[in-house]
């Protein structure tokens, strides 16, 4: 008897709440970084298992004041529309909407002045719970920029991009592009 009140009370409203949830589960990324800008093009993956719409805020965060960043474009690649998005100290949020048992892919376009210490927020992965089940990245550089060192080892270099393949991804540590 205490197991089915247990079964009805917990664990069953807690599968629903669940079942509800939108997942961060996936990112490729794109960084270029020349002697004037740090720039960052990103399509981030949304995914809804459950059976109902779920229309959430999504809070991205910067690692310098948005005064600083020049943001190009917030779009839902997959239902083709531009997302209107508000800009706050260090993040920008925007509301996606994901259709039940669909996956969403959102484009983030933003630019920063190249500095000493170029830094991506990679930390916030874990405010989702999760690991990312895909994350890939590539970083350009220009003659016009000497590559002092990375925060994380490239995974493959090629001529001026180096590449990181990354799979159940949880980082604990922001990626960072410190340049000469």
């Amino acid at each position: 008897m205490s197991r089915l009140i247990l079964t009805l009370f917990f664990v069953i409203p807690i599968n629903l709440l669940a079942q509800k949830k939108l997942e961060f589960i996936g990112e490729r990324i794109d960084f270029a970084v020349n002697s004037d800008r740090f720039t960052v093009n990103g399509i981030y993956y949304f995914s809804n298992k459950s059976e109902h719409e779920i229309r959430q805020t999504i809070l991205f965060p910067f690692s310098k004041n948005t005064d600083s960043i020049v943001v190009k474009r917030v779009y839902n690649l997959t239902y083709s529309e531009n997302l209107s998005f508000q800009e706050l100290n260090n993040a920008v949020a925007f509301k996606v909407l994901v259709l039940p048992k669909d996956t969403v892919k959102v484009n983030i376009a933003y630019s920063q002045k190249t500095v000493k210490e170029n830094i991506y927020i990679l930390e916030s992965t874990q405010t989702w719970g999760q690991a990312l089940k895909r994350a890939d990245y590539s970083l350009t550089f220009d003659t016009s920029v000497q590559i002092d060192s990375l925060s994380l080892k490239p995974d493959s270099l090629s001529n001026n991009v180096c590449f990181w393949n990354k799979q159940d991804f949880y980082p604990n540590e922001n990626f960072k592009v410190w340049i000469k």
